[in-house]
């Protein structure tokens, strides 16, 4: 990948921005939780782990979106509105459950310390709402390498949309031609692309491992900083 700016003629190592859920943490338990804290209030049965893992990715207003299609009104104007005000109670209960089972993946802070000691600037760039990412960011204890956390309603857009990753560079002092997305998800592999930057596929996380190949990346993660062969 290019280089960033330069000093003293020697380009700066290109900055490295990294998803959140199922990449830089397991925070599967805390989204069902709060996930079906917000079925139950509808008197929906619970959703099991797998079922809320392959809504993750879009945000909590499109992971509610999918968790309650079952009652969501056939009206546009209704079904926003419902949405409204179960995004509302997932907020409510998020806010106290979403850093109780948060756990980084193992691996990740040795790797981004070794990419900080080389002078790689490091940021996270998630779907999730900024008032969850900040408090997991800190309760992982990794804020002091990621200083930089732009949540999915910290602009307009969000991915697969290049604007958050270009923010992110900006917020680092890095120039948009340089860095490299990391993430789970279709919308990572996505907004890298569109932004013009690599893209290492994490196939540990909540993806589909299988639709990650088909979408491409420049590189594929097993686990945390660890390549996969061609075929893991």
């Amino acid at each position: 990948m290019a280089g960033g700016q330069y000093t003293d003629g020697v380009p700066a190592p290109p900055p490295f921005l990294f998803d959140l859920d199922g990449t830089l943490a397991d925070t599967l338990a805390d989204l069902t939780a709060s996930t079906n804290h917000v079925r139950a209030r509808r008197d929906l049965p619970p959703l099991d782990a797998a079922a809320v893992r392959s809504f993750v990715g879009d945000g909590a207003r499109a992971l509610l979106r999918r968790a309650l299609a079952p009652v969501l009104p056939a009206d546009t104007a209704a079904a926003e509105a419902d949405l409204d005000a179960a995004f509302a109670d997932y907020c409510a209960h998020h806010d106290r459950q979403c850093t109780v089972h948060a756990r980084p993946f193992p691996g990740v802070r040795a790797h981004l310390e070794q990419l900080a000691a080389r002078g790689h600037r490091l940021a996270v760039v998630t779907n999730k709402p900024s008032r969850f990412a900040v408090p997991i960011v800190r309760h992982l204890r990794l804020d002091d390498l990621l200083p930089v956390v732009v949540g999915g309603d910290t602009l307009a857009e969000k991915k697969p949309a290049p604007a958050p990753l270009w923010f992110a560079l900006e917020r680092l002092g890095a120039p948009r031609t340089a860095g490299t997305m990391v993430g789970d998800g279709l919308p990572d592999l996505r907004a890298a692309r569109a932004a013009g930057l690599g893209a290492i596929a994490c196939l540990f996380g909540y993806g589909d491992p299988a639709a990650l190949r088909r979408e491409g990346a420049d590189a594929y993660w097993r686990a945390f900083g660890v390549p996969a062969d061609q075929h893991g």
